[in-house]
């Protein structure tokens, strides 16, 4: 966590940084507020997804297309789904670029 802390920190992200939580108990939770997002690992079996993929442009999302990038990617969705955050002048570019 204290990793991707800095990574967000040193590209702009202001007042935001990753905690690794064990337990998810009323508690717990209280405590860390403000939450924008939790990262939930799983291990990864490939299967063919039928689902149909449905276009929204309100939302960021992009498909991993490289391996080892799914915290990256899951913590970029997380920060361009969250108005209150303030992503800084970097993010903000590339996050108009990929619309």
């Amino acid at each position: 966590p204290g990793v991707f802390t800095e990574l967000i920190s040193e590209i702009g992200v202001k007042n935001v940084q990753v905690e690794e939580v064990y337990d998810l108990d009323r508690q717990t939770i209280e405590q860390m507020r403000p939450i924008y997002g939790l990262i939930f690992l799983f291990k990864w079996r490939q299967e063919k997804d039928d689902r149909p993929s449905v276009d929204n442009r309100e939302i960021f999302f992009a498909n991993q297309v490289i391996n080892n990038a799914c915290a990256t990617q899951a913590i970029l969705s997380i920060l361009f789904n969250s108005p209150d955050i303030e992503i800084g002048n970097e993010l903000k570019e590339f996050q108009e670029m990929t619309r």
